[in-house]
């Protein structure tokens, strides 16, 4: 095996256990949790900006059709990525 190819393998299997540690073991963590384990963020920060990070949030609708939600809760491991491998250094904020 030449080292090309080996580079490729341990590149695919790289991305493949990251792909599966932030999809099977990710946690979900609301904004004041978010600044807990990651001190770089702050609630403030988070309200201003929060956008530029994924996250996600429950939304339904009653038997009235009015629509209700959940706080926003961001993903741990995926966010710490984003801090190693500097990802966070390049979050734009678009005016739109």
């Amino acid at each position: 095996m030449d080292k090309h190819l080996k580079a490729e393998i341990v590149a695919t299997v790289n991305q493949a256990m990251m792909e599966a540690h932030e999809t099977y073991n990710e946690k979900w963590l609301t904004d004041e949790q978010l600044c807990d384990h990651i001190g770089v963020f702050t609630k403030r920060w988070l309200k201003d900006h929060g956008h530029l990070l994924p996250r996600t949030r429950a939304e339904w609708s009653d038997e009235k059709g009015v629509g209700h939600n959940t706080s926003w809760v961001y993903p741990l491991h995926r966010v710490q990525r984003m801090l190693a491998d500097g990802e966070i250094k390049r979050l734009r904020i678009i005016n739109s």
